[in-house]
């Protein structure tokens, strides 16, 4: 069904003028590119699909065929999201070019809000830092770094905040069991950093 959704509505999609950033976006989406990454496998419409979708054209959008009311995004909506993916590119380059010279620094920003991580701010994080206590307890937290460990404890410092892991009453104990563990923890010394080196094998 989504073959002849894309066929019904084939003119629409490709009845405007790319504009600049268009050009740049298509431009990054080369075929040999989007083989590489996704395959040859596509399979342009059968005869059945064209027919099926000719029909489907002048249906009218009620009852079961309501999903195939598909609305083409405006210009100012395509343009947004071109422009979007166009700064993730540049974005991503710039930060490939910043780890070859050793000076990248990542924000500590959810990705999915943007905003500064924190809990009770993005429920995934939530999510996300539980399951990470969870499974640096499992290991009797022997790999947690100092710097990980005051990130944990700093994102759990005000336990009154309605994180989204307390929906989960036994997922929440044990959030506060594996933080407790963590506050006796010792850090796990950082590679490189106060370690006296190593006696040469023939010493």
């Amino acid at each position: 069904m989504t073959r002849v959704a894309l066929q019904t509505h084939k003119k629409d999609l490709i009845r405007e003028k790319p504009d600049f950033a268009k050009k740049e976006f298509l431009y990054r989406l080369s075929r040999t590119g989007y083989e590489k990454e996704w395959g040859k496998d596509y399979k342009k419409p059968g005869v059945g699909t064209r027919i099926l979708s000719t029909l489907l054209r002048f249906m009218p959008k009620v009852g079961p065929f309501k999903g195939l009311a598909f609305k083409s995004p405006t210009p100012q909506t395509e343009d947004l999201y071109i422009k979007s993916i166009n700064t993730t590119v540049d974005q991503y380059r710039a930060f490939l070019e910043e780890v070859r010279s050793g000076s990248l620094v990542l924000a500590n920003a959810d990705l999915g809000s943007g905003n500064e991580t924190k809990a009770a701010e993005y429920s995934l994080a939530d999510d996300s830092y539980a399951h990470l206590l969870a499974r640096l307890s499992d290991q009797q937290f022997v790999h947690t770094s100092p710097a990980l460990r005051a990130n944990i404890l700093d994102f759990y410092s005000d336990l009154s905040l309605p994180i989204a892991t307390k929906k989960d009453e036994g997922h929440w104990r044990g959030v506060l069991t594996s933080l407790e563990r963590l506050k006796l923890s010792t850090p796990a010394p950082v590679v490189g950093e106060g370690l006296a080196p190593a006696p040469h094998p023939s010493l």
